[in-house]
């Protein structure tokens, strides 16, 4: 239960990120959703892998066996995050300009 729970909690929190992303982007353009874009390309393959990991774990060996698509599906988000970029490199971007951001405030 603590596993579903968390699940529809990150699932939540994408939808409204992505949600605010595809506003910004709509009122602002590309460059104003960039940092909202940069966080879902971190944190969507993040929680599909740990729901995927979840359902795996939850149903023993026969996740990780050819009865059920979860270990292909686990392969295919992990191959996601490196295809994607390395999630180091989505993270960095982030970063540089939430502290470009913030001393730009200051």
């Amino acid at each position: 239960q603590d596993w579903i729970a968390e699940a529809r909690v990150r699932i939540e929190q994408l939808r409204l990120l992505t949600l605010k992303a595809a506003w910004l982007m709509d009122t602002q353009g590309n460059k104003g959703a960039h940092t909202e874009i940069q966080a879902i390309k971190i944190a969507a393959p993040a929680t599909v892998q740990w729901i995927l990991d979840k359902a795996i774990q939850t149903h023993g060996a026969g996740g990780l066996s050819q009865d059920f698509p979860l270990a292909n599906a686990y392969a295919g988000i992990r191959t996601l995050r490196f295809a994607d970029g390395p999630d180091e490199v989505h993270k960095n971007a982030l970063a540089r300009h939430e502290l470009r951001r913030q001393t730009d405030r200051g």
